[in-house]
């Protein structure tokens, strides 16, 4: 049987949602494939549980690093789970003024993970990069390579320049509509790569209409990504549906995912 794919979320929170079996239904009947991000390893059990029957919803295991400095024993759990999973996530480094000084161990956890993901091969890693993007590619580039690790840079904020060089490296970037919001997000994504363009919606960090931003919501960024960069929305959704293909292939996963 064909199913048609509405779209993709490649950074969704499922797990911080009042009700995530029913967000999970909801991406399920509405044919919304959503990486369902953790911050946290020890959250990876109840994601991969709540997900097991599901034909879009795909569990990732993560650490933020906003928690790295709490969480630092966690990272053994994580090099472990990674084992589990060929999508990993929320992972990364943040530079911002109220993590700045706990960069070290961010970039220690953040090293471990990379190192675990270049061993495993064929892993995606959905990442963040909050004040933080020169540091984040050069650990990407000193611990992986494009052949083994696929990186998603979401919510990507850092400088055209960053953007177009991360982009070379392989790359991918996931774009919510709060991107759309300041002239440096829509110069930003102007300037990436037409093949690296993936949707996102950081939910339920992010509102729209008044709400809480849900998985289905990133069908409306289509029309949108077409309008900014002068595409027939149907080439858009081609392009990005063709990288989201592209990156699912990458972990070995493809639709439906009948095989978890």
């Amino acid at each position: 049987m064909t199913i048609v794919v509405n779209g993709f979320d490649f950074h969704c929170h499922v797990d911080l949602f009042p009700d995530p079996a029913a967000l999970i239904a909801d991406c399920d009947r509405n044919h919304i494939v959503t990486l369902a991000v953790t911050t946290t390893p020890k959250a990876w059990t109840q994601n991969r549980r709540w997900t097991k029957r599901s034909n879009f919803v795909i569990p990732a295991i993560g650490l933020h690093p906003e928690l790295a400095d709490q969480r630092r024993a966690e990272i053994a759990l994580v090099e472990q789970l990674m084992a589990e999973s060929p999508f990993v996530g929320e992972v990364g480094l943040d530079g911002s003024p109220p993590h700045r000084r706990t960069l070290p161990i961010q970039k220690e956890v953040f090293s471990r993970v990379l190192q675990s993901a270049q061993t495993l091969g064929a892993r995606v890693l959905t990442i963040h990069s909050r004040r933080a993007g020169r540091e984040v590619l050069a650990s990407l580039v000193e611990h992986t390579t494009p052949e083994r690790v696929l990186p998603i840079l979401h919510w990507f904020s850092d400088s055209v320049a960053t953007a177009v060089e991360a982009a070379r490296f392989g790359c991918y970037f996931s774009i919510n509509h709060r991107m759309l919001s300041a002239d440096s997000g829509i110069s930003l994504i102007k300037s990436l790569p037409a093949d690296r363009l993936l949707t996102e919606t950081d939910a339920p960090f992010t509102e729209i209409e008044n709400r809480k931003s849900e998985p289905r919501d990133v069908t409306a960024m289509i029309s949108r990504l077409a309008q900014l960069r002068n595409l027939p929305v149907e080439e858009m959704k081609r392009i990005v549906t063709g990288n989201a293909e592209h990156v699912l292939a990458f972990a070995g996963v493809s639709i439906p995912f009948s095989d978890r």
